[in-house]
């Protein structure tokens, strides 16, 4: 009936306050006042805060972690995390761990303002930037605050072709597969959020079935059939060619013509292939990360949630000692002492309001971040407590629907 507070949750955040923003991936993004009542509300019920290192030795059975103890994630390495995530973490004496991609570090030097900077009168808040990547300088200075911990999120975190079988094809006006670019031009992968990309990559370029890029046998398609798929949009009023009716069906026609003709010249990774590029991806974020921060990496997140038994092995061999657990891994394995620390269980924030079957009804409250916690942690009360306010949010949205 009552949380085991032996289990550690370890709750998995991305970016902090660009919900209102028209970036692709703006559902990731908690609202900043939300993000504060949390740990707030953490704070106020007596948690404490783990570093991935105390986790490990409290499930390897070394050293018992204090009494309802959690874990805080950031995934990615967003700007945010050091515009508004550490001024929140500075003021109310909390640790999180930040998994990073290399490829999207910011380039550049110097450290930008943050919501500190604004509340001791240094800059206005209009002057903040928070959409972008952290660069090396402003995670340098959240590790020596001893309330960060960098650890890795592999080299590319991208999406690869898989099979040449065609699901869609790239226009300017979708912003559905910005993997295109990022594999095209990897170097404009830190600007992706603040700079218009689109036309980096050819209207009309194929978008062959895809996967995550460390489980994906990765598919090359014939360069000939890019070239003149574009080469025929370009010819056909370019933009404008989408606004005509039957567009798709003429664009997959000439892909099966194309595709007759230089099919033969594509080709897909082979297991060697595959392996290595994998086994390059796992020690070269863990290298450059301890290279540029001075630091020791043990601990790798998987972007995604992507991984298979090759890539496990591959980790190992790459000198990690734990990983994450995907969110659909829906077993009961807990963060407990006693059992395997090579794996950690994460949770969502438990940002929406969902019904199961249904769509999100809304924002979440601190106080169902909390029950969604409790749950975990195999509280019997809590759990009746989260579903009564889902309950009456969803009565709510109803009966206001209706009335309307």
């Amino acid at each position: 009936m009552f949380s085991n507070h032996e289990i550690v949750p370890v709750v998995m955040f991305h970016s902090v306050g660009l919900n209102d923003t028209d970036w692709v991936f703006s559902h990731i993004s908690e609202p900043l006042e939300s993000f504060i009542q949390k740990l707030e509300l953490l704070r106020k019920k007596g948690y404490q805060f783990l570093f991935w290192s105390e986790l490990y030795d409290h499930m390897a059975g070394l050293k018992k972690a204090p009494k309802k103890s959690i874990m805080i994630t950031f995934d990615d390495g967003y700007l945010d995390n050091w515009v508004y995530v550490f001024p929140v973490l500075k003021k109310l004496g909390v640790k999180a761990t930040i998994f990073v991609t290399p490829e999207f570090v910011d380039p550049r030097s110097g450290i930008r303002p943050n919501w500190e900077d604004v509340t001791n009168g240094k800059v206005a808040k209009s002057e903040l930037n928070s959409a972008g990547f952290l660069n090396w300088d402003e995670m340098s200075a959240m590790e020596s605050s001893g309330l960060v911990d960098i650890q890795s999120h592999c080299l590319t975190h991208t999406w690869y072709y898989a099979s040449p079988t065609v699901t869609d094809f790239h226009r300017p006006e979708n912003r559905e597969y910005p993997w295109l670019v990022w594999n095209a031009f990897p170097e404009r992968k830190p600007y992706y959020m603040v700079e218009d990309q689109s036309g980096l990559v050819p209207a009309g370029t194929p978008v062959y079935e895809f996967e995550k890029s460390l489980v994906c046998r990765r598919y090359y398609p014939p360069e000939d059939i890019l070239r003149e798929m574009a080469v025929f949009v370009d010819d056909s009023g370019g933009p404008s060619f989408f606004q005509k009716e039957g567009w798709r069906k003429r664009l997959m026609t000439l892909h099966r013509k194309l595709f007759e003709k230089y099919g033969a010249k594509g080709r897909r990774e082979t297991d060697y292939e595959y392996k290595k590029r994998v086994f390059f991806e796992l020690t070269e974020s863990k290298r450059m990360i301890e290279q540029k921060l001075q630091k020791r990496v043990d601990y790798i997140c998987w972007p995604g949630g992507a991984y298979n038994s090759t890539v496990l092995k591959l980790a190992g061999e790459a000198g990690y000692k734990a990983w994450t657990l995907s969110s659909r891994d829906q077993t009961s394995f807990r963060n407990l002492p006693g059992v395997s620390p090579k794996q950690v269980k994460r949770v969502g924030s438990f940002s929406w309001y969902n019904i199961p079957g249904k769509r999100s009804v809304g924002r979440a409250s601190a106080i169902y971040f909390l029950c969604g916690i409790e749950r975990h942690k195999g509280s019997f009360v809590y759990t009746w407590i989260g579903r009564a306010l889902v309950a009456g949010i969803y009565i709510w949205h109803t009966l206001e629907e209706r009335l309307k």
